[in-house]
């Protein structure tokens, strides 16, 4: 390949690769920490509703120590899910939404993992792991007898002075920090499995749109990926990706190996060395056989969900639907590019188009109603009915509203004595039980019920304090034909009833 087909590589790489595109990010530190934190080496999936909640609690954090990262969690995850560095799925068994780092962005972490390791990249416990599989791949790629028997013949010998060696008491023991440096290799190896998965369950999920693209672009139905399928060969679990994925889930499945890992990693825990390990590190190496058994699972459960998905595509004939949809847009797109040489997008035309779709939402923005929540589970309490004291209850309402009907009574009084009344004259005959609120009452009623006439008045009142008030006023003479104070029973004719 040339150098310059190496470059539009790389930029079509740069271009598209999540972890590509979250290194080049602005706020790549922000994310690789936080999906860091939170999908560490036991974690590959979390429940959207709980990480937008850790979320939420991460950037109040930030923002207390000045960064500056204003949205929600949910808003966030959304975004990194259209950028490719989140993957969105439903969780089996439930209605809840789950997410999970993408291929790009595990590589992105282990990448950025890499600068910040302790452990240096020419150890003795990774050149050794170098030459065993070294060893062990030009053994059993060897077709020739003689060579290979002599090979065997030669680890043999091996294994025997070790025998021996043992048998004599003199052998060598591995030292505490060969043996921490060689379990930090192991843990190092056993961290790019999340990796690997998420790059197998990628391989598999791009098969499948790959054979669904071919199989609608077969003609008729003796193509050759239909025609695979028709006769039950299963082209996900047979491609490079699934065989070599098969193999490995068979053997972490393999009772027998799954106890012999489990023993040697109980023996490894018990040695002096493992008390130098780390908290973290002890449990990862107890997690380890259970976390490739879990994440094997998946994996192996995308796998046959896929090929069961695709055997039901051929045979319930939906891709002929599918074929029709596809020429029909196809004609539509030969129809558009002959129009395009005549018409331009902006012309007017004199058709009359209905627009038709729908508001897409995803799942976790969806808030179900529970009807449980408006019920009233507190027990309904029963009071006995009491006697009501009229008077106290005036004086309570008094404490908060005018009494309106006093004043009002208070100024048919004043009319019905002297013939017409100012607000002053209401204020001498009557004096202001309610203080300043008896004083703004009447100014009401002379606003509404009366007329300004010329010149002011001194007005007064005692506060609630018991300090006398004094204020002036414009006059307003009260109406004595409103029917605010002709209908109060100081105006009823004489002999009414009252």
């Amino acid at each position: 390949m040339s150098i310059t087909a190496d470059v539009h590589r790389l930029l079509r790489l740069r271009q598209d690769h999540a972890a590509w595109t979250l290194l080049r990010a602005d706020t790549a530190p922000a994310i690789l920490a936080l999906l860091g934190r939170h999908f560490d080496h036991g974690t590959r999936r979390l429940p959207a509703p709980e990480l937008f909640a850790r979320l939420d609690s991460d950037l109040q954090t930030m923002r207390d120590e000045g960064l500056d990262f204003p949205r929600t969690g949910q808003a966030y995850c959304t975004e990194w899910v259209r950028s490719g560095y989140l993957l969105r799925r439903a969780a089996v068994g439930t209605r809840e939404e789950t997410l999970e780092p993408t291929e790009g962005a595990f590589a992105a972490m282990a990448f950025v993992a890499n600068f910040t390791s302790q452990a240096s990249s020419a150890t003795e416990s990774r050149l050794t792991t170098l030459s065993t599989q070294l060893q062990a791949l030009a053994r059993d790629s060897d077709p020739r007898t003689e060579t290979r028997l002599t090979a065997l013949l030669t680890e043999r010998a091996a294994i025997d002075r070790q025998i021996a060696a043992v048998e004599s008491g003199v052998f060598p023991v591995l030292d505490g920090d060969r043996a921490v440096e060689r379990s930090a290799e192991i843990l190092a190896l056993a961290s790019e499995v999340p990796a690997d998965f998420a790059r197998v369950r990628a391989e598999l999920e791009d098969l499948n749109r790959d054979l669904r693209a071919r199989i609608l672009d077969d003609d008729g139905d003796r193509g050759d990926t239909l025609g695979d399928v028709f006769r039950g060969v299963d082209l996900i679990g047979d491609s490079d990706a699934g065989r070599s994925f098969t193999a490995f889930y068979d053997m972490i499945l393999d009772p027998a190996r799954s106890s012999q890992i489990d023993e040697w990693i109980d023996a490894v825990l018990q040695r002096p060395f493992a008390a130098m390990l780390t908290t973290d590190q002890r449990l990862r190496f107890r997690t380890l056989l259970t976390e490739m058994e879990t994440a094997g699972s998946e994996v192996h459960s995308t796998m046959t969900s896929l090929s069961r998905s695709l055997r039901h595509f051929v045979q319930s004939r939906h891709y002929e639907e599918h074929r029709r949809l596809q020429r029909l847009l196809r004609s539509a797109q030969q129809s558009a590019v002959a129009v395009a040489k005549r018409r331009r997008p902006y012309d007017l035309l004199d058709l009359d188009l209905v627009r038709v779709g729908m508001t897409l939402e995803s799942v976790a923005a969806l808030r179900l109603h529970n009807p449980a929540d408006n019920l009233v589970t507190e027990p309904v309490l029963t009071n006995d009915a009491g006697t009501v004291d009229l008077d106290e209850l005036r004086r309570l309402v008094r404490e908060s509203e005018i009494d309106m009907d006093e004043l009002s009574d208070n100024v048919a009084a004043t009319l019905r004595a002297h013939g017409h009344a100012t607000i002053g004259d209401v204020l001498r005959d009557h004096p202001a039980t309610q203080g300043l609120a008896s004083a703004v009452g009447l100014m009401v009623l002379a606003t509404h019920h009366g007329h300004a006439i010329d010149g002011t008045e001194d007005i007064q009142w005692v506060s609630g304090a018991g300090v006398a008030r004094r204020a002036t006023i414009r006059r307003r003479l009260f109406d004595p034909a409103a029917d605010e104070f002709t209908t109060r029973k100081a105006f009823a004719p004489t002999g009414s009833s009252t």
